[in-house]
């Protein structure tokens, strides 16, 4: 797995942001990631219609973007098209997770090639207090904020791919925004999602749950005891935005079947995290290699 940098901030958004594009500036493999993005994928947002989202969905992040465009010394419309995680190209993302009330252990697979390789924690009072995997610097793979609310993303399909917000940068919302379960799945009903996509839920008081999301349609799935989420839908609602091949979901979730409630953090991270386990995968050039295990 790859290593991981990790950054302690203490700053408010927009100080955030110029600490954010300071760190890309310093580093040519991080810069060359993001040029490939916007050389590769079409990127003609418009930025009206972005801020406006962001405005009604979480309006802190403007001002961190704003702080990345200003330190990097970018056009507002780059910073916002890519940044912003609003009405971007499709990306799959796969991942695999467990959860009881008491903690949460999830792989994370995709390429180290679209890989930020940071986890950011907001220290300062201004802010949430959100801690996670970045994914284009203002998203978020996965994190807990200071209320203790957990949230991970595990991509479902692209096919009915429409205008909305990225998945990471759901994931930043909802920590951002809420501050237990209940709140996460009212934000997840709510926001436009651009592709199919689960979101697995854990907070503080021991609530777990799987929020089934598409552009067409949510479904909530809770569970008293334990949470085992992968890249399928579940709910017979939902069961028509699946891809057709569902095989490694399936399998996964055979092997997860002998986890139960009393197996210790401690065994079910070095089980997920070993490259010998049935949910690591190491097929990185084709977007499948897991690249972390929290």
């Amino acid at each position: 797995m790859l290593g991981i940098e990790i950054i302690n901030t203490e700053k408010g958004y927009y100080e955030l942001g110029v600490e954010l594009g300071c760190i890309l500036k310093s580093s040519s493999e991080k810069m060359n990631q993001l040029r490939y993005v916007m050389d590769n994928y079409k990127m003609n947002q418009q930025i009206d219609e972005i801020q406006f989202m962001l405005e009604q969905y979480c309006p802190m992040l403007i001002q961190e973007i704003l702080g990345i465009k200003d330190s990097l010394g970018w056009s507002e419309e780059d910073a916002f098209r890519l940044f912003a995680g609003y009405g971007m190209p499709a990306f799959e993302m796969g991942c695999t997770s467990f959860a009881t009330k008491d903690y949460y252990v999830r792989n994370y697979d995709f390429s180290p090639e679209m890989f930020d390789g940071m986890f950011i924690q907001q220290n300062s009072n201004l802010t949430s207090g959100v801690r996670g995997n970045s994914q284009f610097l203002v998203g978020r793979l996965d994190g807990m904020n200071r209320h203790g609310l957990v949230a991970g993303l595990h991509f479902v399909n692209n096919e009915q791919y429409e205008k909305g917000f990225l998945c990471s940068s759901i994931v930043r919302i909802v920590l951002e925004m809420c501050t237990d379960v209940e709140e996460a799945i009212h934000v997840l009903k709510e926001i436009p999602h651009a592709a199919s996509y689960n979101y697995s839920l854990l907070d503080q008081k021991g609530q777990l749950a799987i929020v089934e999301a598409s552009p067409g349609a949510v479904a909530v799935v809770k569970n008293q005891m334990l949470l085992s989420c992968v890249n399928s839908f579940q709910t017979e609602e939902m069961l028509s935005y699946n891809r057709l091949n569902q095989n490694s979901s399936f399998q996964r979730l055979r092997a997860l079947q002998p986890i139960d409630e009393n197996m210790a953090e401690k065994h079910v991270h070095e089980w997920f995290s070993n490259p010998c386990s049935p949910v690591f995968f190491t097929d990185y050039d084709h977007f499948f290699g897991t690249l972390y295990t929290i």
